[in-house]
This record gives C-alpha cells, sequence and structure tokens, in this order.
C-alpha cells in the first residue's frame, strides 16, 4: 500500500511549542532592527529549541520512500532543466535517476555512505569517488551536498545535515528570523531560522560562497509538520540550482537491493570521478 503525503503529523506539543516561539518573535521584533542586531537570548533559545523540535518530528517518519522532483541548474553553462527522481528506505544506500524526458534517463547515481557511482548511458561511462565531498557537484549538478544530505533536507531533516548545536551569538534578519553561527566546518556556515522554527536561509559564510533558501508547501495541512517544496541554490560564480518537490510518497513496503543497485551494462568504461575535473 503507498501513501503520498507532503507531511507528518505534529503533535500537540509542538503546535504549542511554535505559539510560543510566534508570541516571542513578534516582541523580540517589534522595533525595526537593523541587519545583524543580536536578537534576544531568550527568544534565540525558544526559536532554536522550535528548529530542534521540528528536526526530531521529521526524524521519526524516516522509512521507504520516492520523491519526483523538477531540477533546474546552471553549472557555468547553457541552462539545463530535467525530472530528478530519488527513492530508497530512509537513509543509504539511495538511488538518483536523472531524465532530460519521458524514458530518456541521461544520468543513474548510487550513493552510499561512503562511495558515489554515477552512470551517464549515452556516454557508456561511470564514474566512481570513494569518502565523502561534493561529488554531485564534481559530477555537474551545482549544489554542495551530497545526495544524502539533499535527501534529507527536501524530507525536512535538517538537523542530519546543519547539526542541533550553534556557537556564539544569534542575529535578527527582519522578515525572516534569526540567524545562527553553526558548530564545526561542515556545512558550517549560518542558518536562519524561522519564528516556527523552519529552516529558510544557509550561507557557507565565505565571500561570494553559497547561499541556500528553501521554501515550504503554502497549501499544506494547517495541521501537519511544514515539509520543504522548493530548495534554491546560488553560487557567487554563478552556479545555481532549483529543486522543486512535486510529489512525495511514503511506502510501506522496503526496496529491494537490487531495486537501490546500479548494475553497469557490459562494456562501461569505468572512471574516477576526479578525471571530469570539477572541483
Amino acid at each position: 500500500m503507498i501513501h503520498t503525503s507532503s507531511a507528518n503529523r505534529i503533535r500537540p506539543a509542538l503546535m504549542m511549542l511554535w505559539a510560543v516561539v510566534c508570541v516571542a518573535l513578534a516582541g523580540g521584533c517589534a522595533s525595526k532592527a537593523p541587519r545583524g542586531a543580536l536578537a534576544p537570548a531568550d527568544t534565540a533559545a525558544t526559536v532554536w529549541n522550535a528548529y530542534k523540535a521540528y528536526s526530531a518530528a521529521t526524524e521519526r517518519d524516516t522509512g521507504p520512500f520516492r520523491l519526483e522532483t523538477s531540477l533546474r541548474y546552471n553549472a557555468g553553462d547553457d541552462g539545463h532543466r530535467v525530472i530528478a527522481l530519488i527513492w530508497g528506505n530512509g537513509k543509504a544506500p539511495l538511488r538518483l535517476d536523472i531524465m532530460a524526458g519521458i524514458g530518456a534517463t541521461v544520468a543513474k547515481i548510487r550513493e552510499t555512505d561512503d562511495t558515489f557511482l554515477a552512470y551517464s548511458p549515452n556516454e557508456q561511462k561511470a564514474y566512481h569517488h570513494y569518502g565523502d565531498g561534493k561529488a554531485l557537484f564534481s559530477f555537474g549538478v551545482p549544489v554542495p551536498f551530497s545526495v544524502s544530505d539533499l535527501t534529507a533536507m527536501l524530507d525536512g531533516r535538517f538537523g542530519s545535515v546543519f547539526g542541533l548545536r550553534s556557537a556564539g551569538e544569534a542575529t535578527l534578519v527582519p522578515g525572516m528570523g534569526i540567524a545562527y553561527t553553526l558548530e564545526g566546518k561542515r556545512p558550517g556556515g549560518s542558518l536562519v531560522i524561522s519564528e516556527a522554527g523552519l529552516p529558510v536561509r544557509w550561507t557557507d559564510g565565505t565571500a561570494d560562497g553559497w547561499n541556500l533558501d528553501v521554501s515550504y508547501a503554502e497549501d499544506a495541512d494547517a495541521t501537519a509538520t511544514p515539509m520543504p517544496r522548493k530548495l534554491v541554490f546560488q553560487h557567487g560564480k554563478g552556479y545555481n540550482a532549483i529543486i522543486l518537490v512535486k510529489e512525495r510518497v511514503r511506502l510501506d513496503t522496503p526496496f529491494s537491493p537490487e531495486q537501490l543497485g546500479l548494475e553497469l551494462p557490459e562494456g562501461t568504461t569505468l572512471l574516477p570521478l576526479r578525471s571530469l575535473g570539477r572541483k
């Protein structure tokens, strides 16, 4: 049996917490604070706790899924518009197929915790990579995250990507929420969280570096956990990518190892991903 849904049910306690956050931010932002003004400590703590509660709510529903997304991107050349299908049993291994049209698959990708394998049917070549890093970017998809991280974000599991600890002081971002400096170097940077505890913007903290804007489904059930609808990536060098969720499907039956595998056709040339020369 298949359940199609863009949200998990939110627990009453989380809804009450969000209400408290809205009141707190309303008081903290009543005056027109300039960009970069420090957020009141109690308000910053309340919003961060709402983010942690949201992350916990989305982590509870990790399981078999299938995502259909529209992907538009520019990797320094002409723009591209494709369909990206992602599926898995919640976490790695994950499969990603990129299609230019019905039946026209341009890339098949399989990612585990420490390996990346991408097959290009048109070239009859496959590219492999061991270890973490920005394998998708090296393959030509201009995003600074792995398939696993993208999947987590599209599923609302931001805590598994950005962590649940901040460092330093939080600052007000008028019209958006509060910006927190993330602890650690991966991915590092700054995360802006809305009054409801939802991540809405990430920056990598470097000059002319990566920015990510997140928007959520506006027509979602008011009693359901908001789920990301669109991720917009931009880089100072002109790279950009827009990922739009078209369908999010929860499955009762896990995918088999064969369904999550990627068998290369006979005669495929296997090359290291670094041979593409993208950094």
